[in-house]
């Protein structure tokens, strides 16, 4: 019985070892708009939360949002199976090409974006809306 227990919490363990260390509903989430698709965007850093707001009420959204990607939608990017890493968001006024792209691509070859090219930075994304 007591390794049965045990095999029982390693599982447990094992299964949280595979997630993200943040519950979806401890950042903000924000909409970003790239080239008539959209994807959802968790925000854990106040300050990167506050640059997201100011965009959206000043400079209507502009701003690159870069982060690490992820597999799975997080519990909030749904309906895509891949997230950006909300402890690893920016906002940003420039990146480098090689992260830029619309979701439907990352989508379509999820291995080679979160495996190779590691960030998402849609140059011609838009946070559109905080959503919470």
């Amino acid at each position: 019985m007591k390794f049965l227990s045990v095999l029982g919490l390693g599982f447990v363990l094992a299964l949280g070892a595979c997630t993200d260390p943040v519950a979806p509903d401890d950042g903000a989430l924000f909409r970003v708009d790239v080239s008539g698709e959209s994807f959802t965007v968790s925000i854990l850093d106040e300050a990167v939360t506050r640059e997201a707001e100011r965009r959206i009420q000043e400079e209507d959204g502009v701003g690159i949002v870069i982060g690490t990607l992820a597999r799975g939608d997080g519990g909030f990017n749904m309906p895509w199976s891949w997230h950006i890493l909300p402890n690893t968001v920016q906002v940003a006024d420039i990146s480098i090409e090689v992260c830029d792209g619309r979701p439907s691509m990352v989508e379509a070859d999820v291995d080679y974006w979160v495996d190779t090219v590691k960030q998402f930075c849609p140059w011609g994304g838009s946070l559109v809306e905080r959503m919470r």
